[in-house]
Order: structure tokens, then C-alpha cells, then sequence
């Protein structure tokens, strides 16, 4: 498998401004692997308890967790990758099918490698200051809470998803958003996030993986103890993969601050060059009166 160095060298810098903002707990774990998967690595410091329950009987998930044993590395690929360029080796994060190898369509494949060229790095909406795909936002340090019958999570970049559990039905088709129409519903003790209505511009890792505008998200956030929570996430989208799929995040997320300690405060550094070395390395490969598929031409060429 292969990873360009210039691509991850410039995007490994932009990996560091997030990584800086992720607290130490949250970091621990077995290096390249999927760290507390079983329950024994990777725990938050505070001794596990029984779960807290809202008024309604349903857990209360109210607190900040992290489900990444080695920061934002784990993002770079899902499937399994060795190390390389400073980055962490890891398991593949794909749990269904069983091999752990995303099922894409011949021609989805194709494209995903396409976009894992390093010539086309710069299509990464990371580099761009952009939001970061719902399955990726899961390897950060996250807020969980409630507000009435409605879901709340905070994560990287400014990112704030409002889930209603109110049973209401999605959006309609024309409106797309970055991170889809999220619409919540308990199954049993595990609570479901229904996303659809996505745009075509994430991806779901710095690897070039994705998925279409089109795709139905599920995911379940399944809480162990008062200190643990399962996250796993199913994608159906029949154009761009073969059968439907499931990954789950690098670790269990461990809770690293109390139910009622919210600071996540994270910015994309808007302005430095890492974009324009990336959109360079496009032109050296590609000429430089290529065109870029993506983003405005406001770089300086070198």
C-alpha cells in the first residue's frame, strides 16, 4: 500500500494542529493497533461504573470522549496499512465484511485510488479547512450531550451535529449537507444516528476513501459502562460499494473529562501554505497549465 511522502509529509503537518488539542489521556493504547477494542487498553484514568441513565431510562452520554489510541493517525487509512512516514501502523477499522477490505464498486476503487495519488492530494477537503466526513470526525476528541429530546456532539473543527430524536423524517433530496440530515432513535439501550442527505465533497480518510452524496449512514453509539462507549457506523450506498459495510473507530472511546466539563476549543489553520504545496505537487505531475479538478486556483505556482 502505498502513501506518497510529500502528500503525507504537508498533511501530517495540518494532522499536528488537531493532535495538539487532543488531551494526553485520549492518546493511550497499543501503537497500530485497534487499542481497548476488548476492554483492556486504553481506559480512561477514572474506574468504570455502572451507566447513567437519563430520566427517560436510556443512557446519558453526556461527557467528553476519545476513540483514538494514537491521535489523528488512525485516520489515514481504514483498511490495515503498515507504518510509514511517521505514521502509526494500525489493524484495518472495517468489521464487516469480515476481511476488513471496504467493498467498493470496480470504478469506486479506481477513484479512491485515484485520489490516494499524492499528484491529487490537494482534493482533500482537510487542506481546505473544510468539514471532515462523519465516520472520520470519530479517531478526534468528542463532546456528547443532551438538550430536551436532542442529541448534541461537538468535534474537531468547529464541528457541531444537532440530532433530533423526535422521529421526524429527514430532509428532502435536494438539500445536501457536509454531514448529512442526522436523525436519532433508541434501539434498546444503544442510540441510532440516521444520517442521509450527504454532499459528494468528504472523505472518510486522508487515504482517499469515501462514499457518495447518496449514502444511508447508520450509526450506533452502544454505552459499556459509565466510562465507555462502542461507536460503529454502517454505510449502504449501493453506487459507490458492492454490499453494505460496517467500521468502527480505532479504540473504544474512553471518557477523559466529567459529564459536565465541556472545552473542546479547535481551529483549522486557515492561510498557511500546506495547500499550495499540495496543489504544486498537482502541477509538477500533471504540467502546469493542468486544471485541478477541485478548488479555486489561487495558489502561487512554484
Amino acid at each position: 500500500m502505498k502513501i506518497m511522502r510529500t502528500r503525507m509529509y504537508v498533511l501530517m503537518l495540518l494532522a499536528m494542529l488537531v493532535a495538539a488539542s487532543i488531551p494526553i489521556a485520549g492518546q493511550l493504547g497499543r501503537p497500530g493497533g485497534l487499542a481497548g477494542v476488548d476492554g483492556t487498553e486504553g481506559a480512561a484514568a477514572t474506574k468504570a461504573g455502572p451507566i447513567p441513565r437519563r430520566p427517560d431510562g436510556h443512557p446519558d452520554l453526556t461527557g467528553t470522549f476519545n476513540g483514538s489510541p494514537g491521535g489523528v493517525t488512525h485516520t489515514v487509512i481504514l483498511e490495515e496499512h503498515p507504518p510509514g512516514f511517521g505514521v502509526l501502523g494500525g489493524q484495518s477499522l472495517i468489521i464487516d465484511p469480515k476481511d476488513g477490505v471496504i467493498p467498493y464498486q470496480p470504478w469506486a476503487l479506481a477513484e479512491r485510488d485515484r485520489r490516494r495519488d499524492d499528484a491529487n492530494g490537494y482534493e482533500d477537503q482537510v487542506g481546505h479547512c473544510e468539514f471532515y466526513d462523519v465516520g472520520r470526525i470519530h479517531s478526534f476528541t468528542q463532546e456528547y450531550r443532551f438538550s430536551g429530546n436532542t442529541f448534541i456532539i461537538n468535534a474537531t473543527q468547529h464541528i457541531t451535529r444537532i440530532v433530533p430524536m423526535d422521529g421526524r423524517a429527514h430532509l428532502p433530496p435536494g438539500i445536501r449537507l457536509w454531514l448529512g440530515d442526522p436523525v436519532g432513535h433508541w434501539e434498546g439501550d444503544t442510540l441510532a444516528v440516521d444520517s442521509t442527505n450527504f454532499n459528494d465533497r468528504t472523505r472518510m480518510s486522508l487515504g482517499g476513501d469515501f462514499h457518495g452524496a447518496d449514502a444511508h449512514i447508520v450509526e450506533r453509539f452502544q454505552m459499556l459502562d459509565a466510562n465507555t462507549i462502542k461507536w460503529t457506523m454502517t454505510i449502504d450506498n449501493p453506487k459507490v460499494f458492492t454490499r453494505p459495510w460496517t467500521m468502527t473507530s480505532p479504540a473504544l472511546m474512553k471518557r477523559i473529562k466529567p459529564a459536565a466539563d465541556f472545552d473542546i476549543e479547535d481551529t483549522c489553520h486557515e492561510g498557511n501554505v500546506d495547500l499550495v504545496h499540495l496543489k504544486n505537487t498537482y502541477y509538477q505531475a500533471h504540467g502546469k497549465d493542468a486544471k485541478p479538478r477541485y478548488g479555486t486556483d489561487t495558489d502561487i505556482r512554484r
